[in-house]
């Protein structure tokens, strides 16, 4: 009878898991619980669901909330909006200060909500892997912020295994991040390749390893948590609870939900 409330049990957690696996959100704009107004904004390297907040080395803040109701052109309505503050400072294509960050694994997009702060001049949103521009667009204001016309930014990305960076030329204001995964959690294999995940007693086990392979660990909102390479058989240790696990080799690549007891 245990036993079947655990199999019942998983499957609708990994029924949540592939749901969830579709997108994840983050609603500066109606998402009050979460994000509620506040003028302090964050002064240190913050993560929230996920959701990397880097604000300038000196202790400048970045994120305030303050009340902003607008309707983009999708129908989303707003009612509170991020502010980005200044403008980042960007080395290359990698942000070093003022900027957003998540990890992801393989491929998909990434929509951004947002709106210029400016009354008079053009504000850009970039959104990079750290070496290479995936995207960016510009909100033209109209006469005043309150004005300034919604932008909605979709950026695709294509295997990106790590972070992902959402950045600005100056201040401007953010309404919520949506990323959309393509392939997060299918279960298939290319046709040769032979590995087996599965979780057990605190751990991730892979076996029948059968070239060199690198295993990836994420947790249910994307963040890497283990990782590493192998020609033979492993096991991770880790938390309990329900992760998704990458592995790839020259055979092919395969995705994997894992419950961990």
């Amino acid at each position: 009878m245990k036993r079947k409330l655990l199999y019942l049990t998983a499957i609708a957690i990994f029924s949540i898991v592939s749901l969830n696996a579709q997108n994840t959100v983050w609603d500066f704009g109606t998402d009050t619980a979460t994000w509620p107004v506040s003028a302090a904004g964050y002064s240190t390297d913050t993560t929230i669901q996920g959701l990397g907040i880097y604000p300038a080395p000196s202790g400048t803040t970045i994120g305030q909330v303050d009340g902003n109701p607008y309707t983009f052109t999708d129908g989303y309505v707003s009612v509170n909006r991020f502010k980005m503050g200044g403008s980042s400072a960007v080395t290359g294509n990698l942000p070093t200060s003022r900027y957003l960050y998540f990890t992801v694994a393989g491929s998909g997009k990434v929509k951004v909500w947002f709106r210029s702060g400016s009354n008079s001049a053009t504000r850009t949103i970039t959104v990079s892997d750290g070496t290479t521009v995936l995207g960016s667009a510009s909100s033209v204001p109209t006469g005043s912020p309150l004005s300034a016309p919604g932008v909605i930014l979709e950026v695709p990305y294509t295997n990106v295994n790590g972070k992902i960076y959402i950045y600005n030329d100056a201040a401007c204001y953010i309404y919520k991040i949506e990323v959309i995964p393509n392939s997060l959690g299918t279960d298939s294999f290319q046709k040769k390749s032979s590995v087996i995940v599965f979780g057990n007693d605190g751990k991730i086990n892979v076996e029948n390893v059968t070239a060199a392979t690198k295993v990836s660990v994420y947790n249910i909102t994307g963040a890497l948590v283990r990782s590493t390479e192998t020609s033979e058989d492993v096991s991770l240790s880790v938390n309990s609870g329900v992760y998704i696990v990458k592995a790839k080799s020259a055979e092919g690549e395969k995705s994997v939900k894992v419950l961990v007891n």
